[in-house]
């Protein structure tokens, strides 16, 4: 009998809460790491000759920023919340970038006990910013020089996708600190790069992304 009583409470304490606990909103500290971005290209022509080459010019980089998003739990099963994660992120300087996602996110919390472990699966859209390290060279007997101005950011755009997983701690029935969020995925180029004078397309570009993310989550 105890043991049928322990299960039952396990089921139905959360089940319970789940009529006014359907949708959580946060924001986050959300650093990114970008790495094998595309920065730029360097061509070289030799004098008069319509033979040339070119190099494409790649980057790393971590950017700092914030992020937020919503998220409904539309199969709240005793300790298991199944529901749908739309998250956006922000890093607005020369080096950056921006991210908007959406993903199915699964979580557990089990009665009694503060921690919530999740995952995540998700997918979108990713914009890269850096220094535009392009430059066109031509070769001659005796000098080089450059002759054509580009625009000082390089930008590119990404199909993305990216697993993710983490800790939120409950502080208060309805207030989260979201402890740690570590996710990893790839970026697919689309389109050519918005660099003015660009000199590639960045079709066969594919990125690497990492995130982290810590932060506050409030549930209605």
């Amino acid at each position: 009998m105890r043991l049928f009583t322990l299960t039952a409470a396990l089921f139905l304490l959360p089940a319970a809460n789940a009529a006014h606990a359907q949708f959580a909103v946060y924001g986050t500290f959300s650093p990114l790491h970008g790495s094998n971005v595309l920065t730029g290209s360097l061509l070289n022509q030799a004098g008069t000759s319509s033979a040339y080459t070119v190099a494409p010019q790649y980057t790393s980089f971590w950017a700092s920023g914030f992020g937020g998003g919503v998220t409904y739990n539309f199969v709240p099963v005793g300790p298991v919340k199944l529901g749908v994660d739309l998250r956006g992120s922000s890093r607005p300087r020369t080096v950056g970038a921006d991210t908007a996602m959406a993903g199915l996110k699964i979580a557990f919390k089990a009665p009694f006990i503060r921690f919530k472990p999740y995952a995540e699966v998700a997918g979108g859209y990713v914009a890269t910013r850096t220094f535009n390290n392009s430059n066109y060279i031509v070769t001659s007997s005796s000098t080089s020089t450059s002759t054509v101005s580009f625009n000082p950011t390089y930008g590119n755009q990404y199909a993305a996708w990216e697993v993710l997983g983490g800790v939120d701690y409950a502080l208060a029935p309805f207030v989260d600190l979201r402890l740690i969020e570590v996710g990893g995925g790839n970026g697919y180029s689309v389109g050519n790069p918005s660099s003015s004078g660009s000199l590639l397309s960045s079709s066969s570009n594919r990125i690497g992304v990492f995130t982290l993310n810590t932060g506050v989550v409030v549930h209605f």
